[in-house]
């Protein structure tokens, strides 16, 4: 777990009342307790760690970000996507793989799909027959994502050895000479604009294929009545978006309490775009639940 320094860190939107007028136990820091602990990742994600850590003494405020609901695929994608299993427009994708990997991949002439989240494994699976996905080559961000596909019984995952972005699978496309000629991410409207691209710069056509729908997540009087009585809360984020849904969606005398306080982030970029009020941004060693509740206790070891 890394901790950032306040110089290293842009602002997201500030709380309303500015730091100069903050009380002094609102800007202390890491020296008061954690008493409060909230959680923005999609529910299920956000109720699984909460598990892990009910037997520290702590509030724990789940408050997702956003919810998400399946979406048919428009007729364009779903023929562009037959067109491509038909042409086979994926030649030369298992170059630099291993050797039992490269094998398997270069026996089937498809297009790529990269699958970004569990979120859009799951969704996927829904309007995605078996034979299509198993007709397709598969890569995927972050090894949460990676064990959904087996899961499901698709193994030949193109991964990044290490790291969990979409810089890093690009990058490992890179490190490998793979280059896909026809590639779509699988993911919501609006996501992964970097990955996307940095596939066309690669001189792949690519586009999304939007399985799923975020929608703002209703945010309860509760959450942010037990935000405003914290002393200092740590709060836990895996995105960018939920970070700019929650300065938006939340109180304003809530949000201040967030930004005041700890923030654990699963990223570098991310803790770029932490505002400059927080107390300290620690950068988890994962993006999983394993690791944000490692790092979580040991953050709150001295309370």
């Amino acid at each position: 777990m890394i901790c950032c320094s306040k110089a290293q860190i842009r602002s997201l939107p500030a709380p309303e009342m500015p730091v100069s007028a903050m009380s002094e136990s609102e800007i202390l820091g890491p020296e008061i307790p954690i008493d409060c602990l909230l959680i923005t990742r999609p529910r299920a994600e956000a109720e699984e760690l909460a598990e892990r850590l009910n037997d520290l003494d702590l509030n724990i405020v789940i408050q997702p970000a956003h919810e998400f609901a399946a979406v048919a695929l428009s007729g364009n994608v779903l023929g562009a996507f037959q067109q491509a299993l038909s042409d086979g427009l994926s030649d030369g994708l298992s170059d630099g793989l291993s050797d039992g990997l490269s094998a398997e991949l270069s026996a089937v002439p498809a297009p790529l799909l990269i699958f970004t989240s569990t979120r859009a494994v799951h969704f996927a699976l829904q309007q995605l027959t078996r034979e299509q996905l198993t007709a397709c080559q598969l890569a995927a961000i972050g090894p949460a994502t990676t064990a959904a596909l087996q899961q499901a019984g698709l193994d030949a995952v193109i991964q990044p050895h290490d790291g969990y972005t979409s810089e890093d699978l690009l990058r490992k496309f890179d490190q490998a000479s793979i280059q896909p000629r026809q590639a779509w991410v699988v993911a919501a409207e609006g996501g992964r604009a970097a990955l996307l691209r940095g596939l066309q710069q690669r001189g792949v056509v690519a586009g999304r294929m939007l399985v799923y729908e975020r929608r703002p997540a209703a945010i309860a009087k509760a959450t942010a009545r037990q935000l405003e009585q914290s002393s200092q809360v740590l709060s836990v984020w895996t995105s960018a978006d939920a970070m700019q849904q929650l300065a938006n969606g939340l109180s304003a005398n809530a949000w201040q309490r967030v930004c005041a306080g700890q923030w654990l982030v699963i990223s570098q970029r991310l803790a770029d775009i932490a505002p400059d009020t927080a107390a300290s941004v620690h950068v988890s060693s994962g993006p999983g639940n394993a690791d944000l509740a490692v790092s979580i206790r040991q953050l709150c070891q001295n309370k």
